[in-house]
């Protein structure tokens, strides 16, 4: 990934800083995004991680600006797009008689809009395909990976809301694997964990026995051995889908659950 540059949104912590430091250590320029200004050090501490030229840009994609003033900071810099990574979102996990419309709005603005902010703000500077003349027809080009969630087509009880935003971009896949490689030179993807050990997972539990209880249901679930997915192996799936060689691979939801959410 020499010379190739990767936005990251949602990318100061957590899922999307390890996708930066996985995309970093196979040679892509980083852009970090933070949302708030509270969170400028927590990224710029992933940033001094980096093996590579990298920027950390302030952008709220709940914003109408967001998306655009965190592109062009990234075309600023770097001057081209080549993998954008739509990662920013939040878990909100509540059964629906304790669910409310600004819940449901927050996840929404941030979870399904943001994403459609970004792809749309990122398409006039992502980098086209080049013709080879050969049978596969090109080389190169622009990747988008949209990180989802298991839990738009495997949902779990609470998660009516977050399940929801996440099927808004099963949905918005399914349209932009068709519409945007012709005249973009893009493919678009999508990975959906499964339960992911991060510290905003483990701070939906109030308790040592909350967690300990949820834990061994997932292990219980899960074939794979360790029952919860880590941060790398969301970042490798990311990375397997942005590379070169996956050109030809478009259009996909990529569960990595450990086999959780099979059948």
């Amino acid at each position: 990934m020499a010379g190739r540059t990767a936005l990251i949104s949602g990318s100061s912590r957590g899922i999307g800083a390890g996708i930066a430091q996985e995309l970093s250590s196979r040679g892509a320029n980083i852009v970090l995004n933070y949302p708030y200004a509270s969170e400028q050090a927590t990224c710029e501490s992933v940033g001094a991680t980096l093996a590579t030229p990298w920027i950390a840009v302030c952008a709220d994609l709940t914003t109408d600006h967001g998306a655009t003033d965190l592109v062009a900071a990234a075309v600023a810099r770097f001057g081209h797009i080549d993998i954008v990574v739509s990662n920013a979102g939040i878990v909100p996990l509540a059964p629906l008689w304790d669910a409310d419309l600004a819940t449901w709005d927050a996840a929404m603005g941030l979870n399904a809009r943001g994403a459609f902010s970004l792809v749309r703000a990122s398409l006039p500077h992502l980098t086209p395909y080049t013709p080879t003349g050969q049978i596969s027809g090109a080389a190169g080009g622009s990747r988008i990976v949209i990180v989802g969630s298991a839990a738009s087509r495997a949902p779990k009880k609470s998660q009516g809301v977050y399940a929801a935003t996440k099927g808004a971009l099963d949905a918005m896949l399914r349209v932009w694997a068709a519409e945007l490689p012709p005249r973009y030179g893009c493919t678009v993807n999508l990975v959906a964990p499964g339960p992911v050990y991060t510290e905003t997972f483990r701070s939906h539990f109030k308790t040592e026995g909350d967690f300990e209880a949820v834990k061994a249901m997932i292990e219980a679930e899960t074939p794979v051995e360790g029952g919860m997915a880590s941060v790398e192996d969301v970042a490798w799936a990311v990375a397997f889908l942005a590379e070169e060689r996956s050109r030809f691979i478009n259009g996909e939801y990529m569960f990595v659950s450990g086999g959780s959410t099979m059948g």
